[in-house]
Formats: C-alpha cells, sequence, structure tokens
C-alpha cells in the first residue's frame, strides 16, 4: 500500500541524513525531494503533509525566500527548518516568517519522526485541516499556546470546528497524556450542571446514592473543555470563577474542598464581550477564560480548506465501511467552493456523507452532493468555465508535450505541461542507456538516489515505467 502521509524535502537527496530519511521511511512516510523551482508547478497538484528545509542545501540568506515561496505555494503545509549549527537570529527570523520549528544538526531521528507526526494533523490527520492562510495561522496559534497554562477562548461561528481546535491544543500540549472531557453548556438542564460539573456527594438530593465525581476531576491532569460558555447560568459561573482562582472545587453537598489541576479550554459562538455588556456574563470571568484568544473563520471565508475537508470526510467515511474512497470530480469541487455552507464544516460532513452514499460510480459528482438548488444553479456558470478551462489547458499541455510515438502512456504524465516535458525526458535518457539507473542519473545531472524517487513517483501516479524501458530494450 502507498503511504498516506508525505514530507517534501528541498534539495538534493544527500541534503539530509540518511538515518532521518530512513526513520520517517520506516515510519510509514513517503520522502520526496523538490529543487524548489518545482513549488509553482507542484502547487496545484502536490500537497505534501510536512515540508523540510535543509539550510546546509541552500544560501543561508535564500532560506527565508524560500520559505515565503512554501507560504505563498503551499499554504497551511507546516515547514521545518534544519540547519547545520544554532543561529538564535535566524530562527527567531525564519519562525516569525511562518517556520513550524527549527531544528539544529545533528537532529535525533525520533525527534524528527515526532515532530512531523504532530506537525502533520495540522494538515488534517486528526480532522483539523489547515490549508487557507488564517486556518494555518490559527493554528500556528494554537500550538503555541498549548506549550502553556493559559486558558484558552475559542471564538467563531456554530460547525466551524471550534470543538476540534481544543483537542488539537490538547494533543499539542504537555498534558496530552491526561483526560480530555467535553461539556456543552447548553445542552444540560441548568439544575443538573452544577452536579455534573462539580460533582456531589451522596445524598445531597433526592437520587444522590452515591458520590459522583465531577467533570473537573475527571479532567485532572488533562484539558476540561467547555462549549458554548455563554449559555453558562450566573451561578455557576461565579463558582467556575472560584475553581480557576482556588484550583479547588467543593462536591455539591461536601464541605472539603478537592484540589484539581485541569487546562479550561472555553468556546463560544457568541460575542462574549458583549455578553459582558449587556450583564449577561461576569467581566472578571471573562479575563479569566479570554487569556489567549483563538478565533475561527467561517467556512466560506476559508475555501482553501473546503476541498481538503471533504476529501479527509470521505477518506473517514469509507475506511469506517471497509470501502475505498472515491474522488472528487471537478465539477464537485467548484460545486463545493461556490456554496455559501450556512452550516459550516458540520454541514459539509452532512453533504459528504450524502454523496458517499447516492454516488453511483467512484466519482463523487455534483448532482451527488444535493446542494439547494440556487447553489447549484449558482454553480453552472463557474462549473462551465472550470470544465473549458481545464480542457484547453489539457490540449495545450498535449501540444507542449511533444509526447513519443508509440508510448503506451502518451499524456499520461503527471502535473502540468513543464513537469511532463521533464519526466518525458527522463524516461528518454533512461530508454538511451537500456534502463541503467546510475548512467541515466549522471547524465541527467542527479543522484541515483534522486532519480529512484523520480521513478517512484511516476509509478505511485500510474506509470508502467518498467514496462516503458523492458520494451524500449527489447525493441534495441
Amino acid at each position: 500500500m502507498m503511504p498516506d502521509k508525505e514530507v517534501l524535502v528541498t534539495g538534493h537527496d544527500e541534503s539530509v541524513p540518511e538515518s532521518l530519511i530512513s526513520a520517517l521511511v520506516s515510519d510509514g512516510w513517503k520522502v520526496s525531494f523538490t529543487d524548489g523551482a518545482e513549488l509553482v508547478d507542484t502547487s496545484t497538484q502536490h500537497r505534501p503533509d510536512v515540508a523540510i528545509i535543509p539550510v546546509s542545501s541552500i544560501a543561508p540568506e535564500s532560506c527565508r525566500l524560500l520559505l515565503a515561496r512554501y507560504m505563498q505555494s503551499m499554504p497551511g503545509v507546516p515547514v521545518v527548518v534544519i540547519s547545520p549549527e544554532a543561529d538564535r537570529q535566524q530562527a527567531v527570523e525564519l519562525i516569525s516568517a511562518g517556520a513550524a520549528d527549527y531544528l539544529v544538526s545533528p537532529v535525533d531521528p525520533d525527534v524528527l519522526v515526532s515532530k512531523v507526526n504532530q506537525l502533520r494533523s495540522v494538515a488534517g490527520a486528526d480532522g483539523f485541516i489547515a490549508h487557507s492562510p488564517s486556518t494555518h495561522h490559527t493554528a500556528q496559534l494554537a500550538r503555541r499556546a498549548a506549550a502553556t497554562s493559559a486558558a484558552i477562548l475559542i471564538g467563531g461561528e456554530s460547525g466551524t470546528g471550534k470543538e476540534v481546535l481544543a483537542r488539537f491544543v490538547h494533543r499539542c500540549s504537555p498534558r496530552v497524556d491526561g483526560p480530555f472531557v467535553a461539556v456543552n453548556c447548553a445542552a444540560i438542564p441548568e439544575s443538573m450542571l452544577e452536579s455534573i460539573l462539580f460533582g456531589h456527594e451522596k445524598g445531597a438530593f433526592t437520587g444522590a446514592v452515591s458520590r459522583h465525581a465531577g467533570k473537573f476531576e475527571q479532567a485532572s491532569g488533562g484539558t476540561l473543555f467547555l462549549d458554548e460558555i455563554a449559555e453558562m447560568p450566573m451561578e455557576q459561573q461565579a463558582k467556575l470563577l472560584r475553581v480557576l482562582q482556588e484550583k479547588e472545587v467543593e462536591r455539591l453537598g461536601g464541605t472539603e474542598p478537592v484540589k484539581v489541576d485541569i487546562r479550561i479550554v472555553s468556546a463560544t459562538n457568541r460575542d462574549l464581550a458583549e455578553c459582558v455588556k449587556e450583564g449577561r456574563f461576569r467581566e472578571d470571568l471573562y479575563y479569566r477564560l479570554n487569556v489567549f484568544p483563538l478565533h475561527l473563520q467561517p467556512l466560506r471565508e476559508r475555501t482553501e480548506d473546503i476541498v481538503p475537508l471533504a476529501q479527509f470526510f470521505l477518506r473517514r467515511s469509507c475506511s469506517q465501511s471497509g470501502q475505498p474512497a472515491p474522488e472528487l470530480s471537478a465539477e464537485a469541487m467548484t460545486a463545493l467552493q461556490t456554496y455559501d455552507w450556512p452550516g459550516n464544516i458540520r454541514e459539509l460532513e452532512n453533504v459528504i456523507q450524502r454523496a458517499g452514499v447516492l454516488k453511483r460510480s467512484w466519482v463523487v459528482l455534483p448532482e451527488d452532493l444535493m446542494l439547494p438548488g440556487h447553489a447549484a444553479a449558482h454553480c453552472k456558470a463557474d462549473v462551465a468555465n472550470v470544465v473549458g478551462i481545464k480542457q484547453f489547458a489539457g490540449r495545450q499541455d498535449a501540444d507542449a508535450g511533444n509526447f513519443a510515438e508509440g508510448s503506451s502512456i502518451t499524456g499520461k504524465y503527471p502535473g502540468p505541461a513543464r513537469k511532463q516535458q521533464e519526466w518525458q525526458h527522463v524516461l528518454e535518457v533512461l530508454k538511451r542507456h537500456g534502463g541503467h539507473r546510475s548512467r541515466s542519473a549522471q547524465e541527467l545531472g542527479m543522484t541515483t538516489r534522486m532519480l529512484r524517487y523520480k521513478l517512484a513517483q511516476l509509478r505511485e501516479s500510474g506509470v508502467d515505467v518498467d514496462s516503458i524501458i523492458a520494451g524500449s530494450v527489447m525493441a534495441s
């Protein structure tokens, strides 16, 4: 099976030690290489989970420029910089420019594997998609906040993924091995909220037949997520403030306080500052909860996240049913990106689940999405334009490719025209040398290992490289 996670290394294939490459491959990572010039061409077709820039392979003064190109061509892809020496000024500049981390050689293989696995969650492995610049920025802030014990307040419309972000904070924090306990303050009757949050002693009220530890105690050593915090009654707000101040709770009907060690992450779809002005939320509690504010934009304002989210939901839904995930057609992608998504990510997930049931082939079409009629009408012109552009681009690519006659894969090289010409040139050199890797790599001006990686990329895209080379050898 092909690896479902990929790291892209900038530079030649000796720019990162073999021990690091082997550790990544052993952990299930596919390792690809780029010279940096390919970023613009591959940005629309190829999105790795994590990128690595080894400073030793390029001029130090060019590192920031290259990082800026990553930020532009692959927004949302976390970038790790590996430097041969500790340069504090360079580290500060690169992290300020958007680098996710700065490591100094020699890097321990286990440390690198752990780091890229952690960063991959930003790209969607755990459901938190961060391909748009705004979401990627929020993810970077969340990762920094997670390293502290500060209370976090997440704002955003309903369905934008606030709990997913809260879980991401927990995973990135030193409390990752502790419990994550979620409470929806709006879903619990006011008469039961105090008992559920703070717990109760036996006999505290009718039906309390035994002692019960509340959510604060259950979350001790971990993270307590309070969703819809604006809906919490004023009486419970006062008790929550005391918990935050004293780090202890008192069970309903109890007399002895219980120490708790928790990190509070709260969320709301309301303007909490406005609630304070209206007298519906305590001002002192607001400042306690809003130490580190995070905000998630509505899905309609981060269109770069829509298709990756849809693909994630397709993969997850199909993996649960044991079926291979279908592909989204270009027309379906356009329909998704031009719809307004009033229900945000929650609505998108429902639409994708429905499409998985309604699809009639292994390609999801716009009609399978069953988006509201006005959205489908709104998409017609855009879909027609996209199809026309793709057909025109396909003719241009075919003309520019000048593929060899007799090739069984004419027109099927991956990527845009310039990239297809590169693939064709590589195969022609291999044919000329009868498939000899070392001589071909020497003529191409690359190492044998780099050539192997390029051939592996071709195979994974469906190109029968071995048959092409063998056919050429037999013909000669």
